[in-house]
């Protein structure tokens, strides 16, 4: 029965513990999380101080703040997040100081029970007498042992009353801190709400500003989607010079080596029959490539530390004129003047060219292509290899609006894929 006791108490505090060490991993994981959309937050806040001081930049702005309000809803999912763990938190720490408190009680009643007991028999049980009338020296040291023992159990109770009593007061602190901690988590989860109805307020203004001059809108996203055609006819072209060249390359290969050749066929398209659509021929070591830029989907770093989506992929409404279809291959990033634009996995420069005053440049991955658009300063050369996070330029000014911005697309073969799922996320 003991023992089975003994299991169960164990099992308790065993449950006990993982339970408290996985709520602090829990804890620590929120923080971390909420730091890095923090300083994303931080990052958003530059940008927009600087898109203000331009008045040409009334779109970009817009942008930014959307953007900005995007990340703090995040910010306040964390907050909220935080203030339920802290009061789990709490609620278990108040469980526990009613067990310590529990047990306290129980351990001075036995101890005061012993207590008395020796008090009220100190004359019958005198220890001295009790020891020397033992008949035997062998009985006489068994009563030696009992009271050692005895002495032992008695200390061990003081010192299990004493340890109790301190639980009990560091379980009060931890109560207290925790309470502090969630108050002022919920003072900031109100700053930032008063910030975030701040910026929806500046967001509706902006927004009606512009209706009001829809039309100059309207001519301004249409000029800016014909210069986005040029753009994805150019890419385009350069890619499938790309395919066509790799392919050329292969077949020179193969007929030198007598028509051996350890490379796998990427297509682009879809099969059956002949097809128009390039596709790109890989090598052993290109196909690896190409399997590791896949699996590292959703994980890419941003070609660019600090910025704001002023133009997401895909086709959709324009939230301030409705009457506009956008469509996008790619996303378009706001940044800070001399902003560094960065490969977002290792390839190699397989394509640099000017369009309308900066460059494009094209990095190839395997069967997967990045392209980074408005680029200026470039720093690689084609035929280069290049690392995750190094440096291939500068994102160069728009001249229309002042602002410096970077489109950057994904393709596999000649298909766009969508960046979003591409890089990293905040969480």
């Amino acid at each position: 029965m003991k023992k089975i006791w003994i299991l169960l108490i164990f099992s308790l505090f065993s449950l006990t513990y993982c339970g408290l060490v996985a709520q602090s991993k829990k804890s620590d994981q929120l923080k971390k999380d909420k730091q890095k959309i923090q300083t994303e937050i931080n990052k958003k806040q530059k940008l927009l101080d600087e898109t203000r001081k331009n008045k040409k930049a009334s779109q970009q702005q817009l942008c930014v703040l959307r953007d900005q309000i995007a990340t703090r809803e995040m910010y306040m999912t964390e907050l909220q997040n935080e203030i339920d763990l802290l009061a789990d938190e709490r609620r278990q720490n108040e469980n526990e100081a009613s067990r310590l408190t529990r047990k306290l009680t129980y351990l001075r009643e036995d101890y005061s029970r012993v207590v008395y007991n020796t008090f009220k028999n100190r004359r019958q049980n005198d220890p001295l007498l009790f020891i020397l009338s033992a008949e035997e020296y062998n009985d006489m040291f068994k009563r030696i042992h009992f009271y050692v023992e005895y002495s032992k159990d008695v200390k061990q109770k003081v010192d299990e009353i004493t340890a109790t009593r301190e639980g009990i007061a560091k379980k009060c602190e931890e109560l207290t801190l925790i309470e502090n901690e969630k108050q002022g988590v919920m003072r900031e989860q109100e700053a930032t709400n008063a910030k975030q109805q701040q910026q929806r307020r500046e967001v509706e203004k902006l927004s009606k500003e512009l209706k009001k001059k829809e039309s100059n809108l309207v001519a301004e996203i249409k000029k800016k989607q014909q210069e986005k055609g040029r753009l994805d006819a150019a890419i385009k072209k350069a890619i499938n010079e790309e395919i066509a060249a790799a392919a050329a390359k292969q077949k020179a290969n193969s007929n030198k080596s007598g028509g051996k050749s350890g490379t796998t066929t990427s297509s682009s398209g879809k099969s059956g029959g002949k097809s128009s659509t390039p596709t790109i021929v890989l090598t052993p070591a290109e196909q690896q490539l190409s399997n590791s830029f896949a699996s590292n989907k959703g994980k890419l770093p941003w070609p660019v530390s600090a910025c704001a989506k002023t133009l997401d992929y895909g086709t959709y409404q324009h939230p301030d004129a409705p009457s506009v279809t956008l469509y996008n291959n790619g996303i378009e990033l706001l940044t800070h003047a001399n902003a560094d634009v960065k490969a977002v996995f290792k390839g190699t420069v397989s394509t640099i060219r000017s369009f309308e005053g900066s460059y494009f440049i094209i990095i190839r991955h395997g069967e997967y292509l990045t392209t980074y658009q408005n680029v200026t300063g470039v720093t690689v050369k084609v035929g280069q290899e290049v690392n995750t996070g190094q440096k291939i330029g500068t994102v160069a000014k728009k001249s229309a609006t002042g602002t410096y911005e970077l489109s950057f697309f994904i393709t596999k073969g000649t298909t766009y894929l969508n960046p979003n799922s591409w890089l990293q996320r905040l969480k």
